[in-house]
């Protein structure tokens, strides 16, 4: 007998059937990550030229105005640094300085949450890897 008699006639060859089915192979690729992040604070200067302000009177009836303040020439992204915020980026790398001074007391800290050691390193490991290697490729100040 031949290892194709077990077969159903025709199924032997077949390369659809799940047993003569190969796997595709894992591969690698690079991929892009690509974000645009916002947020709105409320950012805190003098750096501005205050608008011209008045009175109108139409009609016996006063009407204050006032115009907006000039702005252009204010560096927002000083005025943001300086009221302490922080860009993303800048916060992905605190993050990282965070986690490397985490790793070298990792049996404190493991001991401190009740985890497992080996773990807990490789878990920070990771998020370390995680913060590495971001770039900002765009950052832009806009006054709301």
């Amino acid at each position: 007998m031949r290892e194709s008699d077990y077969y159903p006639a025709g199924a032997y060859s077949d390369p659809n059937a799940p047993y003569n089915q190969v796997d595709v192979p894992e591969k690698d690729f690079e991929v892009t990550c690509i974000q645009t992040l916002s947020r709105t604070a409320t950012v805190t200067t003098n750096n501005y030229i205050p608008g011209a302000e008045g009175c109108d009177y139409e009609d016996g009836v006063a009407c204050g105005w006032q115009d907006p303040d000039d702005t252009s020439d204010t560096d927002w992204s000083k005025e943001y640094n300086e009221c302490g915020y922080q860009t993303p980026l800048q916060l992905i790398q605190l993050l990282q300085e965070y986690l490397e001074k985490d790793l070298e007391n990792v049996a404190e800290v493991a001991k401190n949450i009740k985890q497992n050691e080996a773990f807990l390193k490789g878990k920070l490991e990771h998020l370390i890897e995680e913060c590495k290697c971001w770039n900002e490729d765009e950052t832009e100040f806009v006054e709301d």
